[in-house]
């Protein structure tokens, strides 16, 4: 904390010491997610010593922290997506073909990990071209699904060893599980992206962004995505912003106006 303040007793800390250090933090060039987490150890501190009857108060609980600016969402090229959809990426057997589809699926509907695992059969109804997809507190919505993927996810049903209600199913027959679908999405990324981070929610965060370059509505998007409220899905926006700047830079009114030919 800072050293304006001689006193080592932290449950006996006052919110102007605590504005003054985060000031200090500041000023040594410190970033606020850097900050943040500072004062997070600082305030998980207080929560126990709360706990134990030590302290009474919190006394960073009304010190304004530097704002933080939303990470954009890494996403995958829309070239790069094509490309894992050609043919010979994907095995041909129906471990194969069950990878294509649970990778069409995350990419095509932006569904959760969490909701691909929960997937039955019944909840892929072939004549509408739907999937049925229970969200976060069990909220029931539709998605449309392409022919292509359609055909995908029916053939993997009719050619697996196993049955049963589930949709998809690890190698040995089992009921899909998280670091399962993530060591397959990892794989697959991997062959086609340079990201650092190749997890299932990328593919989620890709959907999104494809769908809003491409002049989709923002309010329609939420729905497929199953979010509660425009704010969480407005940070896809982020990217479409970004591509319209470089658009405008790339105009040759733009480019008019800076002299370049």
């Amino acid at each position: 904390m800072d050293s304006t303040y001689d006193e080592s007793d932290l449950t006996e800390v006052e919110t102007e010491w605590i504005r003054s250090w985060v000031v200090s933090l500041m000023e040594q060039g410190k970033s606020p997610r850097t900050i943040h987490r500072k004062v997070s150890v600082f305030r998980t501190f207080v929560r126990f010593a709360r706990r134990r009857g030590i302290m009474t108060h919190n006394p960073a609980e009304t010190v304004t922290l530097p704002k933080v600016d939303k990470r954009m969402p890494e996403i995958v090229p829309e070239h790069s997506m094509g490309a894992l959809f050609e043919e010979g990426v994907f095995a041909s057997d129906w471990k194969g073909r069950r990878d294509r589809s649970m990778m069409a699926l995350l990419y095509e509907t932006g569904i959760r990990m969490g909701e691909l695992i929960g997937l039955k059969v019944q909840d892929v109804d072939g004549s509408r071209r739907e999937l049925r997809v229970y969200g976060k507190g069990r909220k029931e919505r539709f998605v449309p699904l392409l022919p292509a993927t359609m055909e995908s996810i029916m053939q993997h049903v009719m050619d697996r060893p196993v049955g049963g209600d589930d949709l998809f199913v690890t190698d040995a027959g089992s009921t899909l599980y998280p670091s399962f679908v993530y060591r397959r999405v990892n794989h697959y990324l991997g062959e086609v992206s340079s990201l650092q981070k190749c997890s299932p929610h990328v593919l989620r965060h890709t959907f999104a962004t494809h769908l809003l370059n491409r002049g989709a509505e923002l309010a329609a998007v939420k729905e497929l995505l199953g979010h509660a409220s425009l704010s969480s899905t407005q940070v896809y926006t982020q990217h479409t912003t970004a591509k319209l700047k470089e658009l405008h830079r790339a105009s040759p009114l733009n480019q008019r106006s800076t002299g370049k030919q």
